[in-house]
């Protein structure tokens, strides 16, 4: 936070109260086009739709509409002034520096750029979050380098501008998280030139390394900095050493959670949950039992949509919602048989178009028509969802945000439920048929980092430098009944019968889930961490009943899956270390 930057509070209950007594709290927003048409639109820079409005988040979950006008009249003036000073020689050796995104006349126009090291084409719009970190110029400085919302990426320079971070007559406010009251609130701001922050929300509980009431800077929501300049320094030289948590990165357990996961929240939690943000007339009133249906037919997780919903739609009572039954910022489709473009004959019927047609078709396909596959989480800029569905960089963390509140209401427990295993940048993973590398490849995950997998088991496979131990992880994407290739344009999803396996050397586990143990290694039944005669013998005592057996080493003995132990588990072990079969 910037020294200018301490009366945070007393700016952010004035902007609150601007809100308050105006129109802002009329909830008539709607969120970002999300098209597969539309999709491929954003990457050229198009204009966001007619219908698209800006809304912003508390740390509460409430959504309040924003009338960009004002703020569009004030960029204008701020940014000519700005550009007319600016020359290449004063910015060229700005060493601690804020890229400004926010630059355009219009709201409407988002801003592209292409990835670093991959050339992937993205996009942002600086009305959303203004701020990203400064990291270079190319030889010719028509490009800058910057780091947002996870991704570091290219943009042409003529499209935004670089600012001295130290400079506080340019620089007034940055991005930044704090701890309060054990609860992480993620600060964002739509105005570099002002002291204000129109973003918050609420990240997850806080995590050891933190201290309540401190301001820790983050472009990626990962690594967390005392000071900015440390961590633009870290940025430059690819490292994150100087952060407070190097060797512990932080990993939002909602906006990382796959969408191929079941909610322990009920339609009666959705349901009254509304009601404490909005009133009866929202269009997504009494609709739980549709986000509970539609997650057990197309396996797309009820929370996680409900936060989508919830963002896309201010509630319910956006006008794409009220008008036209669209809860999803969905645009221009005639799919639905009402033949209304851009609106559903229900908002039931949304749900449904969005679980089934959007997400487990679209988003959730490996070989999605549209590019749009980049993991099955919400995510940002850097992978999942985030990355084509919205240019706002922060709308995984919004829709994340939700699912925390209702934790924190209901408990339930849903937060921290699954264990989750994060891949590293660059690695184009084969997910496996079988515990082997020479087993059918379902699919590849692609090369984007901080790309979740859903770990269900552990199991004992082919060894691979000295490491025989793969994970069974759930299926991104919809497979054939045999399980032996995906399936395209199939929604319908099955928990049970959809998975496969990684080699446990390529992830890093970042939450181990509350749901079940799955740190026991098949066949392992001594916990010794390897598989000999002693585990076999362990079975064999089991079975004549001279031994008993703990839960995890039930889980490890039952090495047929058939969810018993019997000789048959015995003798598959016994093979095992024989070498007459490769794994479990």
């Amino acid at each position: 936070m910037k020294k200018k930057g301490l009366l945070i509070f007393t700016s952010l209950f004035i902007l609150i109260s601007i809100f308050a007594s105006d129109k802002f709290l009329a909830n008539d927003g709607a969120g970002e086009d999300t098209s597969a048409d539309e999709a491929q639109n954003f990457e050229v820079g198009e204009e966001l739709d007619e219908d698209h409005m800006f809304t912003t988040m508390d740390a509460e979950g409430n959504i309040i509409e924003y009338d960009m006008s004002e703020l569009e009249e004030e960029t204008a003036a701020e940014n000519s002034a700005q550009m007319r000073s600016r020359t290449i020689a004063t910015y060229a050796d700005v060493s601690v520096g804020v890229v400004n995104f926010k630059t355009k006349s219009s709201s409407s126009l988002n801003t592209t750029y292409t990835e670093d090291g991959t050339n992937r084409s993205g996009y942002v719009n600086g009305y959303y979050a203004a701020d990203a970190a400064f990291l270079g110029y190319n030889s010719d400085r028509s490009k800058v380098k910057f780091m947002q919302a996870g991704v570091i990426g290219w943009v042409n320079a003529s499209e935004v501008q670089v600012l001295d971070y130290t400079n506080t007559n340019q620089v007034k406010s940055v991005n930044f998280y704090r701890s309060e009251g054990g609860t992480i609130i993620h600060y964002g701001t739509n105005n570099i030139s002002s002291s204000s922050y129109w973003l918050q929300t609420n990240v997850g509980p806080r995590q050891s390394y933190m201290q309540d009431n401190v301001v820790y800077y983050s472009y990626d929501g990962h690594y967390f900095y005392t000071t900015y300049s440390k961590m633009i320094s870290d940025y430059k030289a690819g490292t994150r050493a100087n952060s407070i948590n190097p060797n512990n990165p932080y990993y939002n357990y909602y906006q990382y959670l796959s969408h191929r996961t079941k909610t322990n929240f009920t339609a009666a939690n959705f349901n009254s949950f509304l009601l404490t943000k909005t009133n009866s007339s929202s269009k997504m009133n009494n609709l739980g039992s549709s986000f509970i249906q539609y997650q057990n037919s197309y396996g797309v997780n009820a929370s996680l949509t409900f936060g989508i919903a919830a963002n896309e739609s201010a509630w319910g009572q956006s006008s794409i919602a009220k008008n036209k039954n669209n809860l999803f910022g969905h645009a221009a489709y005639d799919s639905d048989p009402s033949g209304s473009a851009n609106g559903y004959s229900s908002a039931a019927y949304s749900i449904y178009y969005h679980t089934k047609v959007f997400i487990s078709e679209g988003y959730l396909d490996t070989k999605d028509y549209s590019g749009r596959y980049y993991g099955s989480h919400l995510g940002d800029k850097a992978s999942g969802i985030n990355v084509k569905y919205a240019s706002d960089p922060y709308w995984g963390e919004k829709a994340a945000a939700i699912s925390w509140q209702m934790s924190k209401t209901y408990g339930a427990g849903d937060a921290g439920k699954y264990t989750i295993a994060i891949k590293s940048k660059g690695t184009n993973l084969n997910v496996r048929k079988e515990a082997s590398s020479s087993s059918t490849a379902l699919y590849q995950t692609g090369t984007s980092g901080d790309y979740p997998f859903i770990i269900l088991g552990t199991v004992t496979g082919e060894s691979i430098n000295g490491n025989n131990v793969w994970y069974k992880i759930q299926s991104d994407t919809t497979l054939n009944a045999n399980r032996t290739a995906l399936t395209q344009d199939k929604g319908d999803y099955d928990y049970n019968n959809y998975y496969g396996y990684i080699h446990s050397s390529y992830v890093t586990i970042v939450n181990t889930g509350s749901g079940g143990s799955t740190g026991t290694v098949k066949g392992d039944v001594n916990g010794d961490g390897k598989v000999t005669s002693a585990d076999y013998l362990f079975v064999k005592a089991y079975i004549m009943g001279t031994k008993s057996l703990t839960s995890d080493q039930q889980k490890a003995a039952d090495v047929n899956g058939d969810g018993k132990v019997t000789s048959a588990d015995y003798l598959k072990i016994k093979a095992y270390i024989m070498g007459t079969i490769s794994g479990f």
